[in-house]
Formats: structure tokens, sequence, C-alpha cells
């Protein structure tokens, strides 16, 4: 199990885009597929107003903590926060 600490700043109806601290602008999200949480906390705290790269719009994101699935994570090179 790996966690995750960041924002929210999209979702689908199978995935939810998470970028991480540093913001910048023009970030490039992460696509974590539902089927590969293990658990998700939203937490009270600052939602920043994130530019995606590609987009034109800013997004509020919604701060998170999350365990996703270790061999999806270790795939993806993600590292535990």
């Amino acid at each position: 199990m790996t966690t995750v600490v960041g924002f929210i700043v999209r979702e689908t109806e199978k995935a939810v885009a998470v970028v991480s601290l540093p913001l910048s602008l023009n970030m490039s999200p992460l696509w974590v597929p539902l089927s590969k949480i293990e658990s998700l906390d939203e937490n009270d705290g600052y939602s920043p107003s994130v530019q995606l790269k590609g987009e034109n719009v800013r997004r509020m994101g919604v701060p998170v903590t999350m365990t996703v699935n270790q061999e999806w994570a270790d795939k993806v090179g993600i590292i535990d926060a």
C-alpha cells in the first residue's frame, strides 16, 4: 500500500487526476484509476487553483490523502509520501 498526498483536480467515471506540491502552471496530473485506490480521505485544508497542461481554465484542487495498490504504484513509479 502506497500513500499519495495531493489535490484532485479532475474526475471521470473511472479515474481521478491528482497533482501534488510544489504547484506550478501547466501541471501534468497523475491519473489514478478508481480500481487502484484502496482508501481516499478528503482533507480540510487549502484548496489551490491549478491550471493543467493544455487547458485554459483553472480548477480548484481538493486536498486528499489516498492509499493506492502497491503493484500499480511500483509500475508507474510512485514513491510513498
